[in-house]
């Protein structure tokens, strides 16, 4: 018999339906079940109200269509001269997965889509996992200078192993068939809530004793360990250290008492929270995320591309695996099967990397074909060309078909027939490129917008939207002048080369002076030229927040990660201070770090950076 529960105060973020004695709570928080203190909480009361009701004997979770949990909260304060606390919701999440591990009716998981930080934490918390065949299993918290939530690291090491349990939490993904054949799920079927409530049926009326297989191998597990110990570097980085102390919750996993193992990851993800390198690394992900919203929609479509031998060899293996159907054009059949060629040379040198089978390898081939014309009956979703091709094929597309030039060259516009349909795409020079610049140009390419984000996403690229022109050229050309700057004043290599935020290759020259004092360190100076830099790209509108500045050097030029990029280092000095060690450093180069006019109207306003971030986004 199905019942429906009277309507609650946090039917907004999870409904309650209870079939056959079993309560069905369902996640429903936004932005796809991030574990907020909101969702958290309504967790928590629901499943109080649940096991409190005599007329249930269990509980099952779930988070219906949209999955169980897309990813980590957002927990953690932006960068800031200001310390911080520990985010509540931390304690709170650990003290729900307790409760959920030590009920007194049997607690099960029906899982589907992503299964990510919080939410995996609570999944492991419960008595048994049902799956469906599409789900995956993630712990992004290792690229956010964080160890797992909850006690998940513990847990997961007692369910999995060592070895296993390294692998998820260091952020390899782990699919619903390896999650079975682990031992993390229990099941895989299409319907996992119904699977989930005759699962609890089965354990009622109370949960049986907890098992952990992943210590059935005690040497094995010691090895894992060890041999990741013996992985990380000596000595080691500073802001290495949560890779240290993600080793050994799990050694605690092994060598402690269940009660005190838990305390010991709690402690030691508690750590890793306060540190200014999470702070950091919490902002580069949520720059990464405001980057691409809206999220873009799916291709609709095949991608017709024409592009130099190279170029296609490089970029059409990697639309084949993301599930593309690619059409490469020539202008006659000579250099279309040159290009198909050096194609299919890129994937078979992958094949024999091992980074790709042969049979992938022939099933991706029979999603590409050649064309010296398009079929107009067939028309592509999107289209890719670099210089040489640009207007040949756009001469070739239908008029409504969106155009991405490949670092197309100056004046490329004036020489398209549709060129508000049309944006140019520049990769960065990082080598396997991880970004591109998607440059806008007046309101006229609004249109090509989500089309061409798309196929960046398929490419594997992040696309970071700037207007009228790039932003991460000037950016690594402000550290370039600040270096040569340095070095005319006597900074030697070996001494710009030491300062890790200055991108490769900008170190090297001879220096010509001999050794002028320097107001402030090599690092701090060369801040400051990419800061003051960045902030005459906001004021000129070309970059569309202070955080696609910091996005586009992380990503695009090897700027550390974990110091965040630029402005949020910015913002980590406070504005103030940003002023006056940009007026003492001015006397070296005034036009290198004399302070822009917007940082004087921030200090009025009393803003930092990332309140231009917020505003940006409103």
């Amino acid at each position: 018999m199905n019942r429906q529960n009277a309507p609650l105060a946090t039917a907004s973020l999870v409904q309650r339906r209870d079939r056959d004695a079993v309560a069905v709570l369902r996640l429903q928080g936004p932005d796809g079940n991030r574990m907020s203190p909101a969702l958290v909480g309504a967790l928590a009361a629901a499943l109080d109200r649940a096991l409190a009701d005599p007329a249930v004997t269990g509980v099952v979770l779930t988070g219906g269509a949209q999955g169980f949990c897309a990813g980590a909260f957002a927990d953690l304060p932006l960068p800031g001269p200001d310390p911080h606390s520990l985010p509540p919701v931390m304690a709170a999440l650990a003290d729900l997965c307790d409760r959920i591990e030590g009920a007194a009716k049997p607690v099960v998981a029906a899982l589907g889509g992503r299964v990510a930080s919080g939410g995996l934490a609570l999944a492991l918390a419960a008595e048994a996992r049902i799956a469906a065949p599409g789900t995956a299993f993630l712990s992004p918290e290792a690229r956010l200078g964080r160890l797992p939530p909850a006690g998940a690291a513990v847990r997961l090491a007692w369910r999995i192993g060592a070895d296993a349990a390294l692998a998820l939490i260091g952020g390899r993904a782990m699919a619903a068939p390896a999650a079975l054949a682990a031992g993390l799920v229990e099941a895989l079927v299409d319907d996992p809530v119904s699977a989930a409530i005759e699962r609890v049926q089965d354990l009622a009326p109370a949960p049986r004793t907890r098992t952990r297989p992943g210590l059935d191998d005690p040497a094995g597990f010691a090895g894992a360990l060890a041999v990741a110990r013996a992985a990380l570097p000596s000595p080691l980085p500073p802001h290495r250290l949560p890779d240290l102390w993600q080793l050994e919750a799990l050694e605690a996993a092994q060598l402690l008492p269940p009660e005190q193992a838990l305390a010991f990851d709690r402690a030691r993800a508690e750590d890793a929270a306060l540190r200014p390198e999470a702070r950091m690394l919490a902002h580069v992900a949520l720059a990464a995320r405001r980057a691409q919203e809206p999220g873009p929609p799916s291709l609709d479509g095949p991608v017709c591309l024409a592009l130099e031998a190279a170029t296609a060899a490089r970029l059409v293996p990697i639309l084949l695996r993301e599930g593309a159907t690619v059409l490469v054009m020539g202008r006659n059949r000579e250099t279309l099967a040159a290009t198909l060629e050096r194609v299919a040379e890129a994937q078979f040198a992958q094949v024999r990397a091992g980074r790709l089978t042969q049979a992938e390898a022939e099933e991706d081939w029979t999603r590409v074909a050649g064309r010296l014309r398009l079929d107009p009956d067939q028309p592509p979703g999107v289209a890719l060309a670099d210089g040489a091709h640009l207007a040949w094929l756009e001469a070739a597309l239908p008029a409504e078909v969106p155009l991405a030039a490949w670092e197309p060259p100056a004046g490329w516009l004036e020489a398209l027939a549709h060129p508000g349909r049309a944006l140019a795409l520049l990769p960065a020079p990082t080598r396997p490129v991880r970004l591109c610049e998607l440059v806008e140009r007046g309101a006229a390419t609004a249109l090509a917008r989500a089309p061409l984000t798309a196929l960046a996403l398929q490419m594997r690229m992040t696309a970071l939207r700037v207007q009228e022109g790039p932003v991460l050229t000037p950016l690594i050309r402000a550290a370039a002048r600040a270096a040569a700057r340095l070095r005319a004043l006597g900074a030697s290599p070996a001494s710009l080369a030491a300062v890790e935020i200055l991108p490769q290759g900008l170190a090297e020259g001879q220096a010509a002076g001999t050794g002028t004092p320097l107001p402030l360190s090599l690092d701090r100076l060369i801040l400051l030229a990419v800061v003051n830099e960045g902030m005459r790209l906001l004021a000129a509108g070309r970059a569309l927040g202070p955080s696609d500045l910091d996005l586009a050097l992380v990503m695009g030029a090897g700027w550390p990660h974990w110091r965040g990029g630029p402005m949020a280092e910015a913002d980590a000095l406070g504005p103030m201070v940003l002023r006056h060690e940009l007026r003492a450093a001015a006397a070296l180069d005034p036009d290198l770090w004399t302070p822009e006019p917007i940082l004087d109207e921030m200090i009025r306003r009393g803003w930092r950076f990332a309140d231009l971030n917020e505003t940006s986004a409103g």
